[in-house]
């Protein structure tokens, strides 16, 4: 390879279904710019940006007689704030740049096989203690816009934003959960409760109809609450934003609803959240550049 390569991944953020996910169950995830980027070039093995006891460190130390002839630099817009999946983009960034040796040039690169990119994930991400990390993440940054997707039957499907009267913000709480602890510690639950909100949430994306969707990110939102799967201070910030104009639904996203919140909000009130992420910025997924 004489070219420099970067893969482009988008941001994620779990509309709904983050636990349920754990159990094989579905899952709804929004992918979003800006993205994330891993640039690679002949060299010497550097690997800027990625740690070497991430999922993709222990992936490019497992095929050092590949990596070790390019440099590696991951360039994260969050700039280090979690709950946009920046590990999972490394992971996947590497997994893909590792596929490409195999087809010798860009054109003849092949669809991924989500099966073999879970296992290959599942390898490097998961110690064996507690809950396997989902990978609902991963195959999301990779199939792009709001991804559907269910481990247990194979479902995998990729929507648009198509509620035209409802739009919805993500909100950075500012802080940062170390997802694989809490995994670790997480014991089994009821999921019940989960299950039928995301029953509602997947009919709706179907149907068109908003105030189901509604109704299952409610639903989800009471049912991570009776489980205890709310943050102190996402469940203060929730309430807070509930009392805004127009708000319908507030929900922690992801582990304990840690990093970032969702707000579905009525579109005839003025958007109360345009400085943040939103279904404007809906991202398509994983894309290879070539550069001279």
């Amino acid at each position: 390879m004489s070219s420099s390569l970067v893969f482009t991944v988008p941001g994620k953020s779990f509309l709904a279904g983050e636990y349920l996910a754990m159990k094989g169950g579905p899952s709804l995830l929004f992918t979003s710019k800006p993205r994330f980027e891993l640039h690679t070039k002949p060299g010497t093995g550097k690997a800027e940006g990625i740690h070497p006891e991430s999922p993709a460190g222990k992936l490019i130390a497992d095929h050092q007689a590949f990596f070790s002839r390019y440099d590696l630099k991951f360039v994260d817009p969050h700039e280090g704030r979690g709950g946009w999946g920046a590990s999972t983009a490394q992971f996947l960034a590497a997994f893909v740049f590792n596929e490409w040796r195999e087809s010798c040039e860009l054109e003849t690169l092949k669809s991924l096989s989500i099966s073999r990119l879970l296992e290959s994930y599942w390898k490097y991400a998961w110690s064996g203690e507690g809950y396997r990390p989902s990978g609902a993440d991963l195959v999301a940054q990779y199939k792009g816009s709001l991804t559907f997707f269910e481990r247990n039957t194979g479902h995998v499907g990729v929507y648009g934003w198509t509620f035209s009267d409802i739009d919805f913000a993500l909100i950075p709480t500012g802080k940062k959960l170390p997802t694989h602890e809490h995994l670790k510690a997480l014991a089994d639950f009821d999921a019940s409760g989960i299950e039928a909100a995301l029953a509602k949430i997947r009919a709706s994306l179907t149907s068109g109809d908003s105030g189901e969707f509604v109704a299952g990110i409610q639903d989800n939102a009471k049912a991570l609450a009776a489980l205890g799967f709310v943050a102190p201070y996402t469940q203060e910030f929730c309430k807070e934003l509930s009392q805004k104009p127009g708000v319908l639904a507030v929900k922690g996203c992801g582990a304990l609803g840690a990093d970032v919140v969702l707000v579905v909000f009525d579109k005839k009130h003025a958007d109360p959240f345009k400085n943040y992420v939103t279904s404007k910025d809906l991202s398509h997924g994983l894309e290879i550049l070539v550069k001279d």
